[in-house]
């Protein structure tokens, strides 16, 4: 490992070198939807019904032009392994779980690369091979092994470090500005065992995911071409570009929105519980089209909810922070102020339709002794409520202003309205040796404030 840390080290120096004398370098960013290979060992029964859902992966990377058709390619990527299993109660023997419960999961890893990109020209396109070599890195809380007097599981930070490999195949787009887009297939392998999860059982052998941080997805990525240009022919065509990129910004078209906002809960309790905080986060990524003074917009959004009790034994209590998904229908109509591309203000209305919601769990607080029994003082089971298909609104006003010439960057106010319940839970609490019982939900209704990054896309291509 100390050889490669020393190549890429090396590497770097000497992309820093020629990026002053040359600027032979490039930066890469990359968005691959994948599924990881893995396979759970010990299923026991009932069967955990496991399944992989599919992840994502982001990454940068620096590629340094060795030729016309040789890169030399340094990457660093997050990497996410999402599962999906079901907890039975005969899973641990505890009462505590009144019936089989859906529950989603997951790992996250890094993976450092370098490799070796062959590219041949096939006039408006490109197709490239890609080997690298290089390392997966998981560091997280598991379990390594029981404790030999009380026959459990304990947790440690472990940290793995494995040797990986990956091939990658597809196809590459210039860009009028010598930056490019890629497009391909990644199968990447891992060649040791990262940290193997499992949930205890009452039975040995213990449940496990075998995972080797192996994956097979899609590649999607942006090149940006640091070459220099020289010559007054290539000032003045800067200069157009740079003239047609704020036109394209403030003008009618197409644009993607990244955005993301901090939610205020209308339901929030001073407390000093762990998880009471005022504030929830949201994520958004748009498209939209621009006609005139409208703008019209579709994606897909992921808020951050709370489903809180106030206890008689322990005070407010936070049972579940879920994620709910949604698809938004927007509509913006802006007015733009002075004539120098400064400052556009608007309002806007938007639908939202709620896809699902996860993260949801059982939460168990305190015991007290019921019939001889030790059972939760305060225990919350999700229900079995159907959380898609329903609608909520917001309404607000925005501002935009330029950013880095060709994009803008977008700042909304808004007041989500309208909410359906969310996290629904039914809550058992034993008060005075008295069962209480109570359903409780979230709401993603309150006051955002939310700030974007707006990017035309025609300027990708220009």
């Amino acid at each position: 490992m100390k050889k490669l840390l020393s190549s890429i080290s090396l590497l770097v120096l000497v992309c820093s070198f020629e990026a002053h004398a040359q600027s032979r370098i490039n930066l890469e960013m990359y968005f691959v939807p994948q599924r990881h290979h893995q396979s759970l060992l010990n299923d026991p029964s009932p069967s955990f019904d496991f399944a992989t859902r599919t992840g994502l992966n982001l990454g940068l990377g620096l590629s340094y032009n060795i030729s016309n058709d040789w890169q030399m390619v340094l990457q660093s990527w997050h990497v996410s392994s999402p599962l999906r299993f079901t907890q039975h109660p005969e899973h641990s023997g505890s009462a505590f779980i009144p019936g089989p419960q859906r529950i989603d999961w997951g790992f996250s890893y890094s993976n450092f690369s370098l490799g070796l990109r062959r590219i041949w020209e096939m006039g408006e396109y490109a197709l490239y091979v890609q080997p690298s070599l290089g390392i997966n890195r998981s560091r997280s809380f598991g379990f390594d092994h029981q404790d030999s007097l009380v026959n459990f599981p304990r947790a440690n930070l472990m940290t793995q470090v494995v040797p990986a490999a990956s091939i990658e195949v597809g196809m590459k787009f210039s860009t009028p500005s010598n930056n490019y887009f890629l497009v391909g297939l990644r199968h990447h392998q891992g060649f040791g065992m990262l940290q193997s999860w499992f949930t205890y059982s009452k039975e040995p052998p213990l449940p496990q995911v075998q995972r080797r941080g192996t994956y097979t997805g899609l590649v999607f990525g942006y090149g940006i071409d640091f070459r220099t240009r020289k010559g007054e022919d290539w000032r003045v065509t800067k200069k157009e570009r740079k003239t047609e990129k704020r036109e394209a910004a403030w003008g009618d078209g197409t644009y993607a929105l990244f955005t993301t906002l901090q939610r205020f809960q209308p339901d929030f309790v001073q407390s000093n519980a762990p998880g009471m905080t005022r504030l929830r986060p949201a994520s958004q990524i748009l498209f939209g089209y621009t006609s005139g003074q409208w703008s019209f917009e579709t994606g897909y959004t992921s808020w951050k909810s709370q489903t809180k009790v106030e206890s008689q034994n322990f005070g407010w209590v936070s049972l579940n922070e879920p994620g709910t998904r949604a698809i938004p229908l927007r509509a913006r109509y802006h007015l733009d102020v002075g004539q120098s591309n400064r400052l556009r203000v608007g309002v806007s209305a938007a639908t939202f339709v709620t896809l699902n919601t996860v993260r949801m769990n059982v939460a168990r607080i305190g015991a007290v002794m019921v019939n001889d029994e030790r059972v939760p003082a305060l225990r919350s089971v999700p229900t079995d409520q159907n959380s898609g298909g329903k609608l909520f609104y917001q309404a607000g006003a925005f501002f935009e202003i330029p950013f880095f010439n060709s994009s803008l960057l977008a700042f909304n106010f808004s007041q989500n309205f309208g909410s359906p319940e969310i996290g629904q839970v039914n809550v058992r609490e034993f008060v005075n040796q008295q069962q209480v019982e109570s359903v409780k939900s979230g709401t993603l209704d309150g006051f955002n404030i939310e700030v974007g990054l707006k990017l035309p896309i025609s300027t990708l291509v220009r």
